[in-house]
């Protein structure tokens, strides 16, 4: 499996703040602060799991993978367009972390174009980590489950989802050689993004923080 992922004090802080922001939290005395100028009053959307629609989610070609190695997202397209582009960010980013593993670079990753903040540098010191210890990946990784929370502004989201990770395996660059390892608890992994969106007349979102469950029980499936 993958290698352990630390969620970091400052990637919890940026996850709180911004998820006031989502949700429309203020203070206890009943009055509003401002993130990056979006008020935190403002009322959120309830969340959705994705319902399915014929179309797919987008993944950037750029990111593309080796034969080998597989991102299975197992997440029907919303058909509200925010949550749909929210949604297939949060899977660009995903796909951006293993491909900067595959290529052995954070330069190379992707990560820029979809992940800023805490989730910017969550990212390069995951694939840092793979980089130091010449190790790459291979298998099939499985996400699931997605629910989305968009702000009524339409300028933040959070997208919460499971993530089994048994059939992906850590491969030795060296020698090739695969850790093949079994099914367990360690297995079943709850991620928590939080997404911004980059500017307001831009349709492009970037992970802003991360927040990581391991031994996610509640995924089991």
């Amino acid at each position: 499996m993958r290698a352990p992922t630390a969620l970091t004090a400052a990637a919890l802080a940026t996850a709180t703040a911004l998820l006031l922001t989502a949700c429309g939290g203020g203070g206890s005395d009943g009055t509003s602060d401002t993130i990056d100028g979006v008020p935190t009053t403002a009322p959120s959307t309830a969340a959705t799991t994705a319902a399915p629609t014929a179309a797919p989610l987008t993944i950037d070609p750029s990111l593309a993978l080796p034969a080998d190695l597989k991102l299975n997202f197992d997440w029907p397209r919303p058909s509200d367009h925010t949550q749909a582009v929210a949604l297939a960010a949060t899977a660009n980013f995903m796909q951006s972390l293993v491909h900067g593993v595959v290529k052995q670079s954070v330069t190379k990753s992707g990560l820029a174009n979809y992940a800023t903040d805490s989730a910017l540098v969550y990212g390069k010191s995951y694939v840092q980590r793979h980089v130091d210890a010449k190790s790459t990946l291979t298998g099939t990784d499985h996400y699931y489950r997605p629910v989305i929370k968009v702000a009524a502004n339409k300028t933040s989201a959070e997208v919460t989802f499971c993530n089994n990770q048994a059939k992906l395996y850590s491969k030795a660059i060296p020698t090739g050689k695969v850790a093949v390892t079994p099914e367990n608890n360690e297995s079943y992994r709850f991620y928590d993004i939080v997404l911004i969106k980059f500017r307001p007349n831009v349709d492009l979102w970037q992970a802003a923080s991360i927040e990581v469950k391991e031994s996610a029980l509640q995924c089991k499936q």
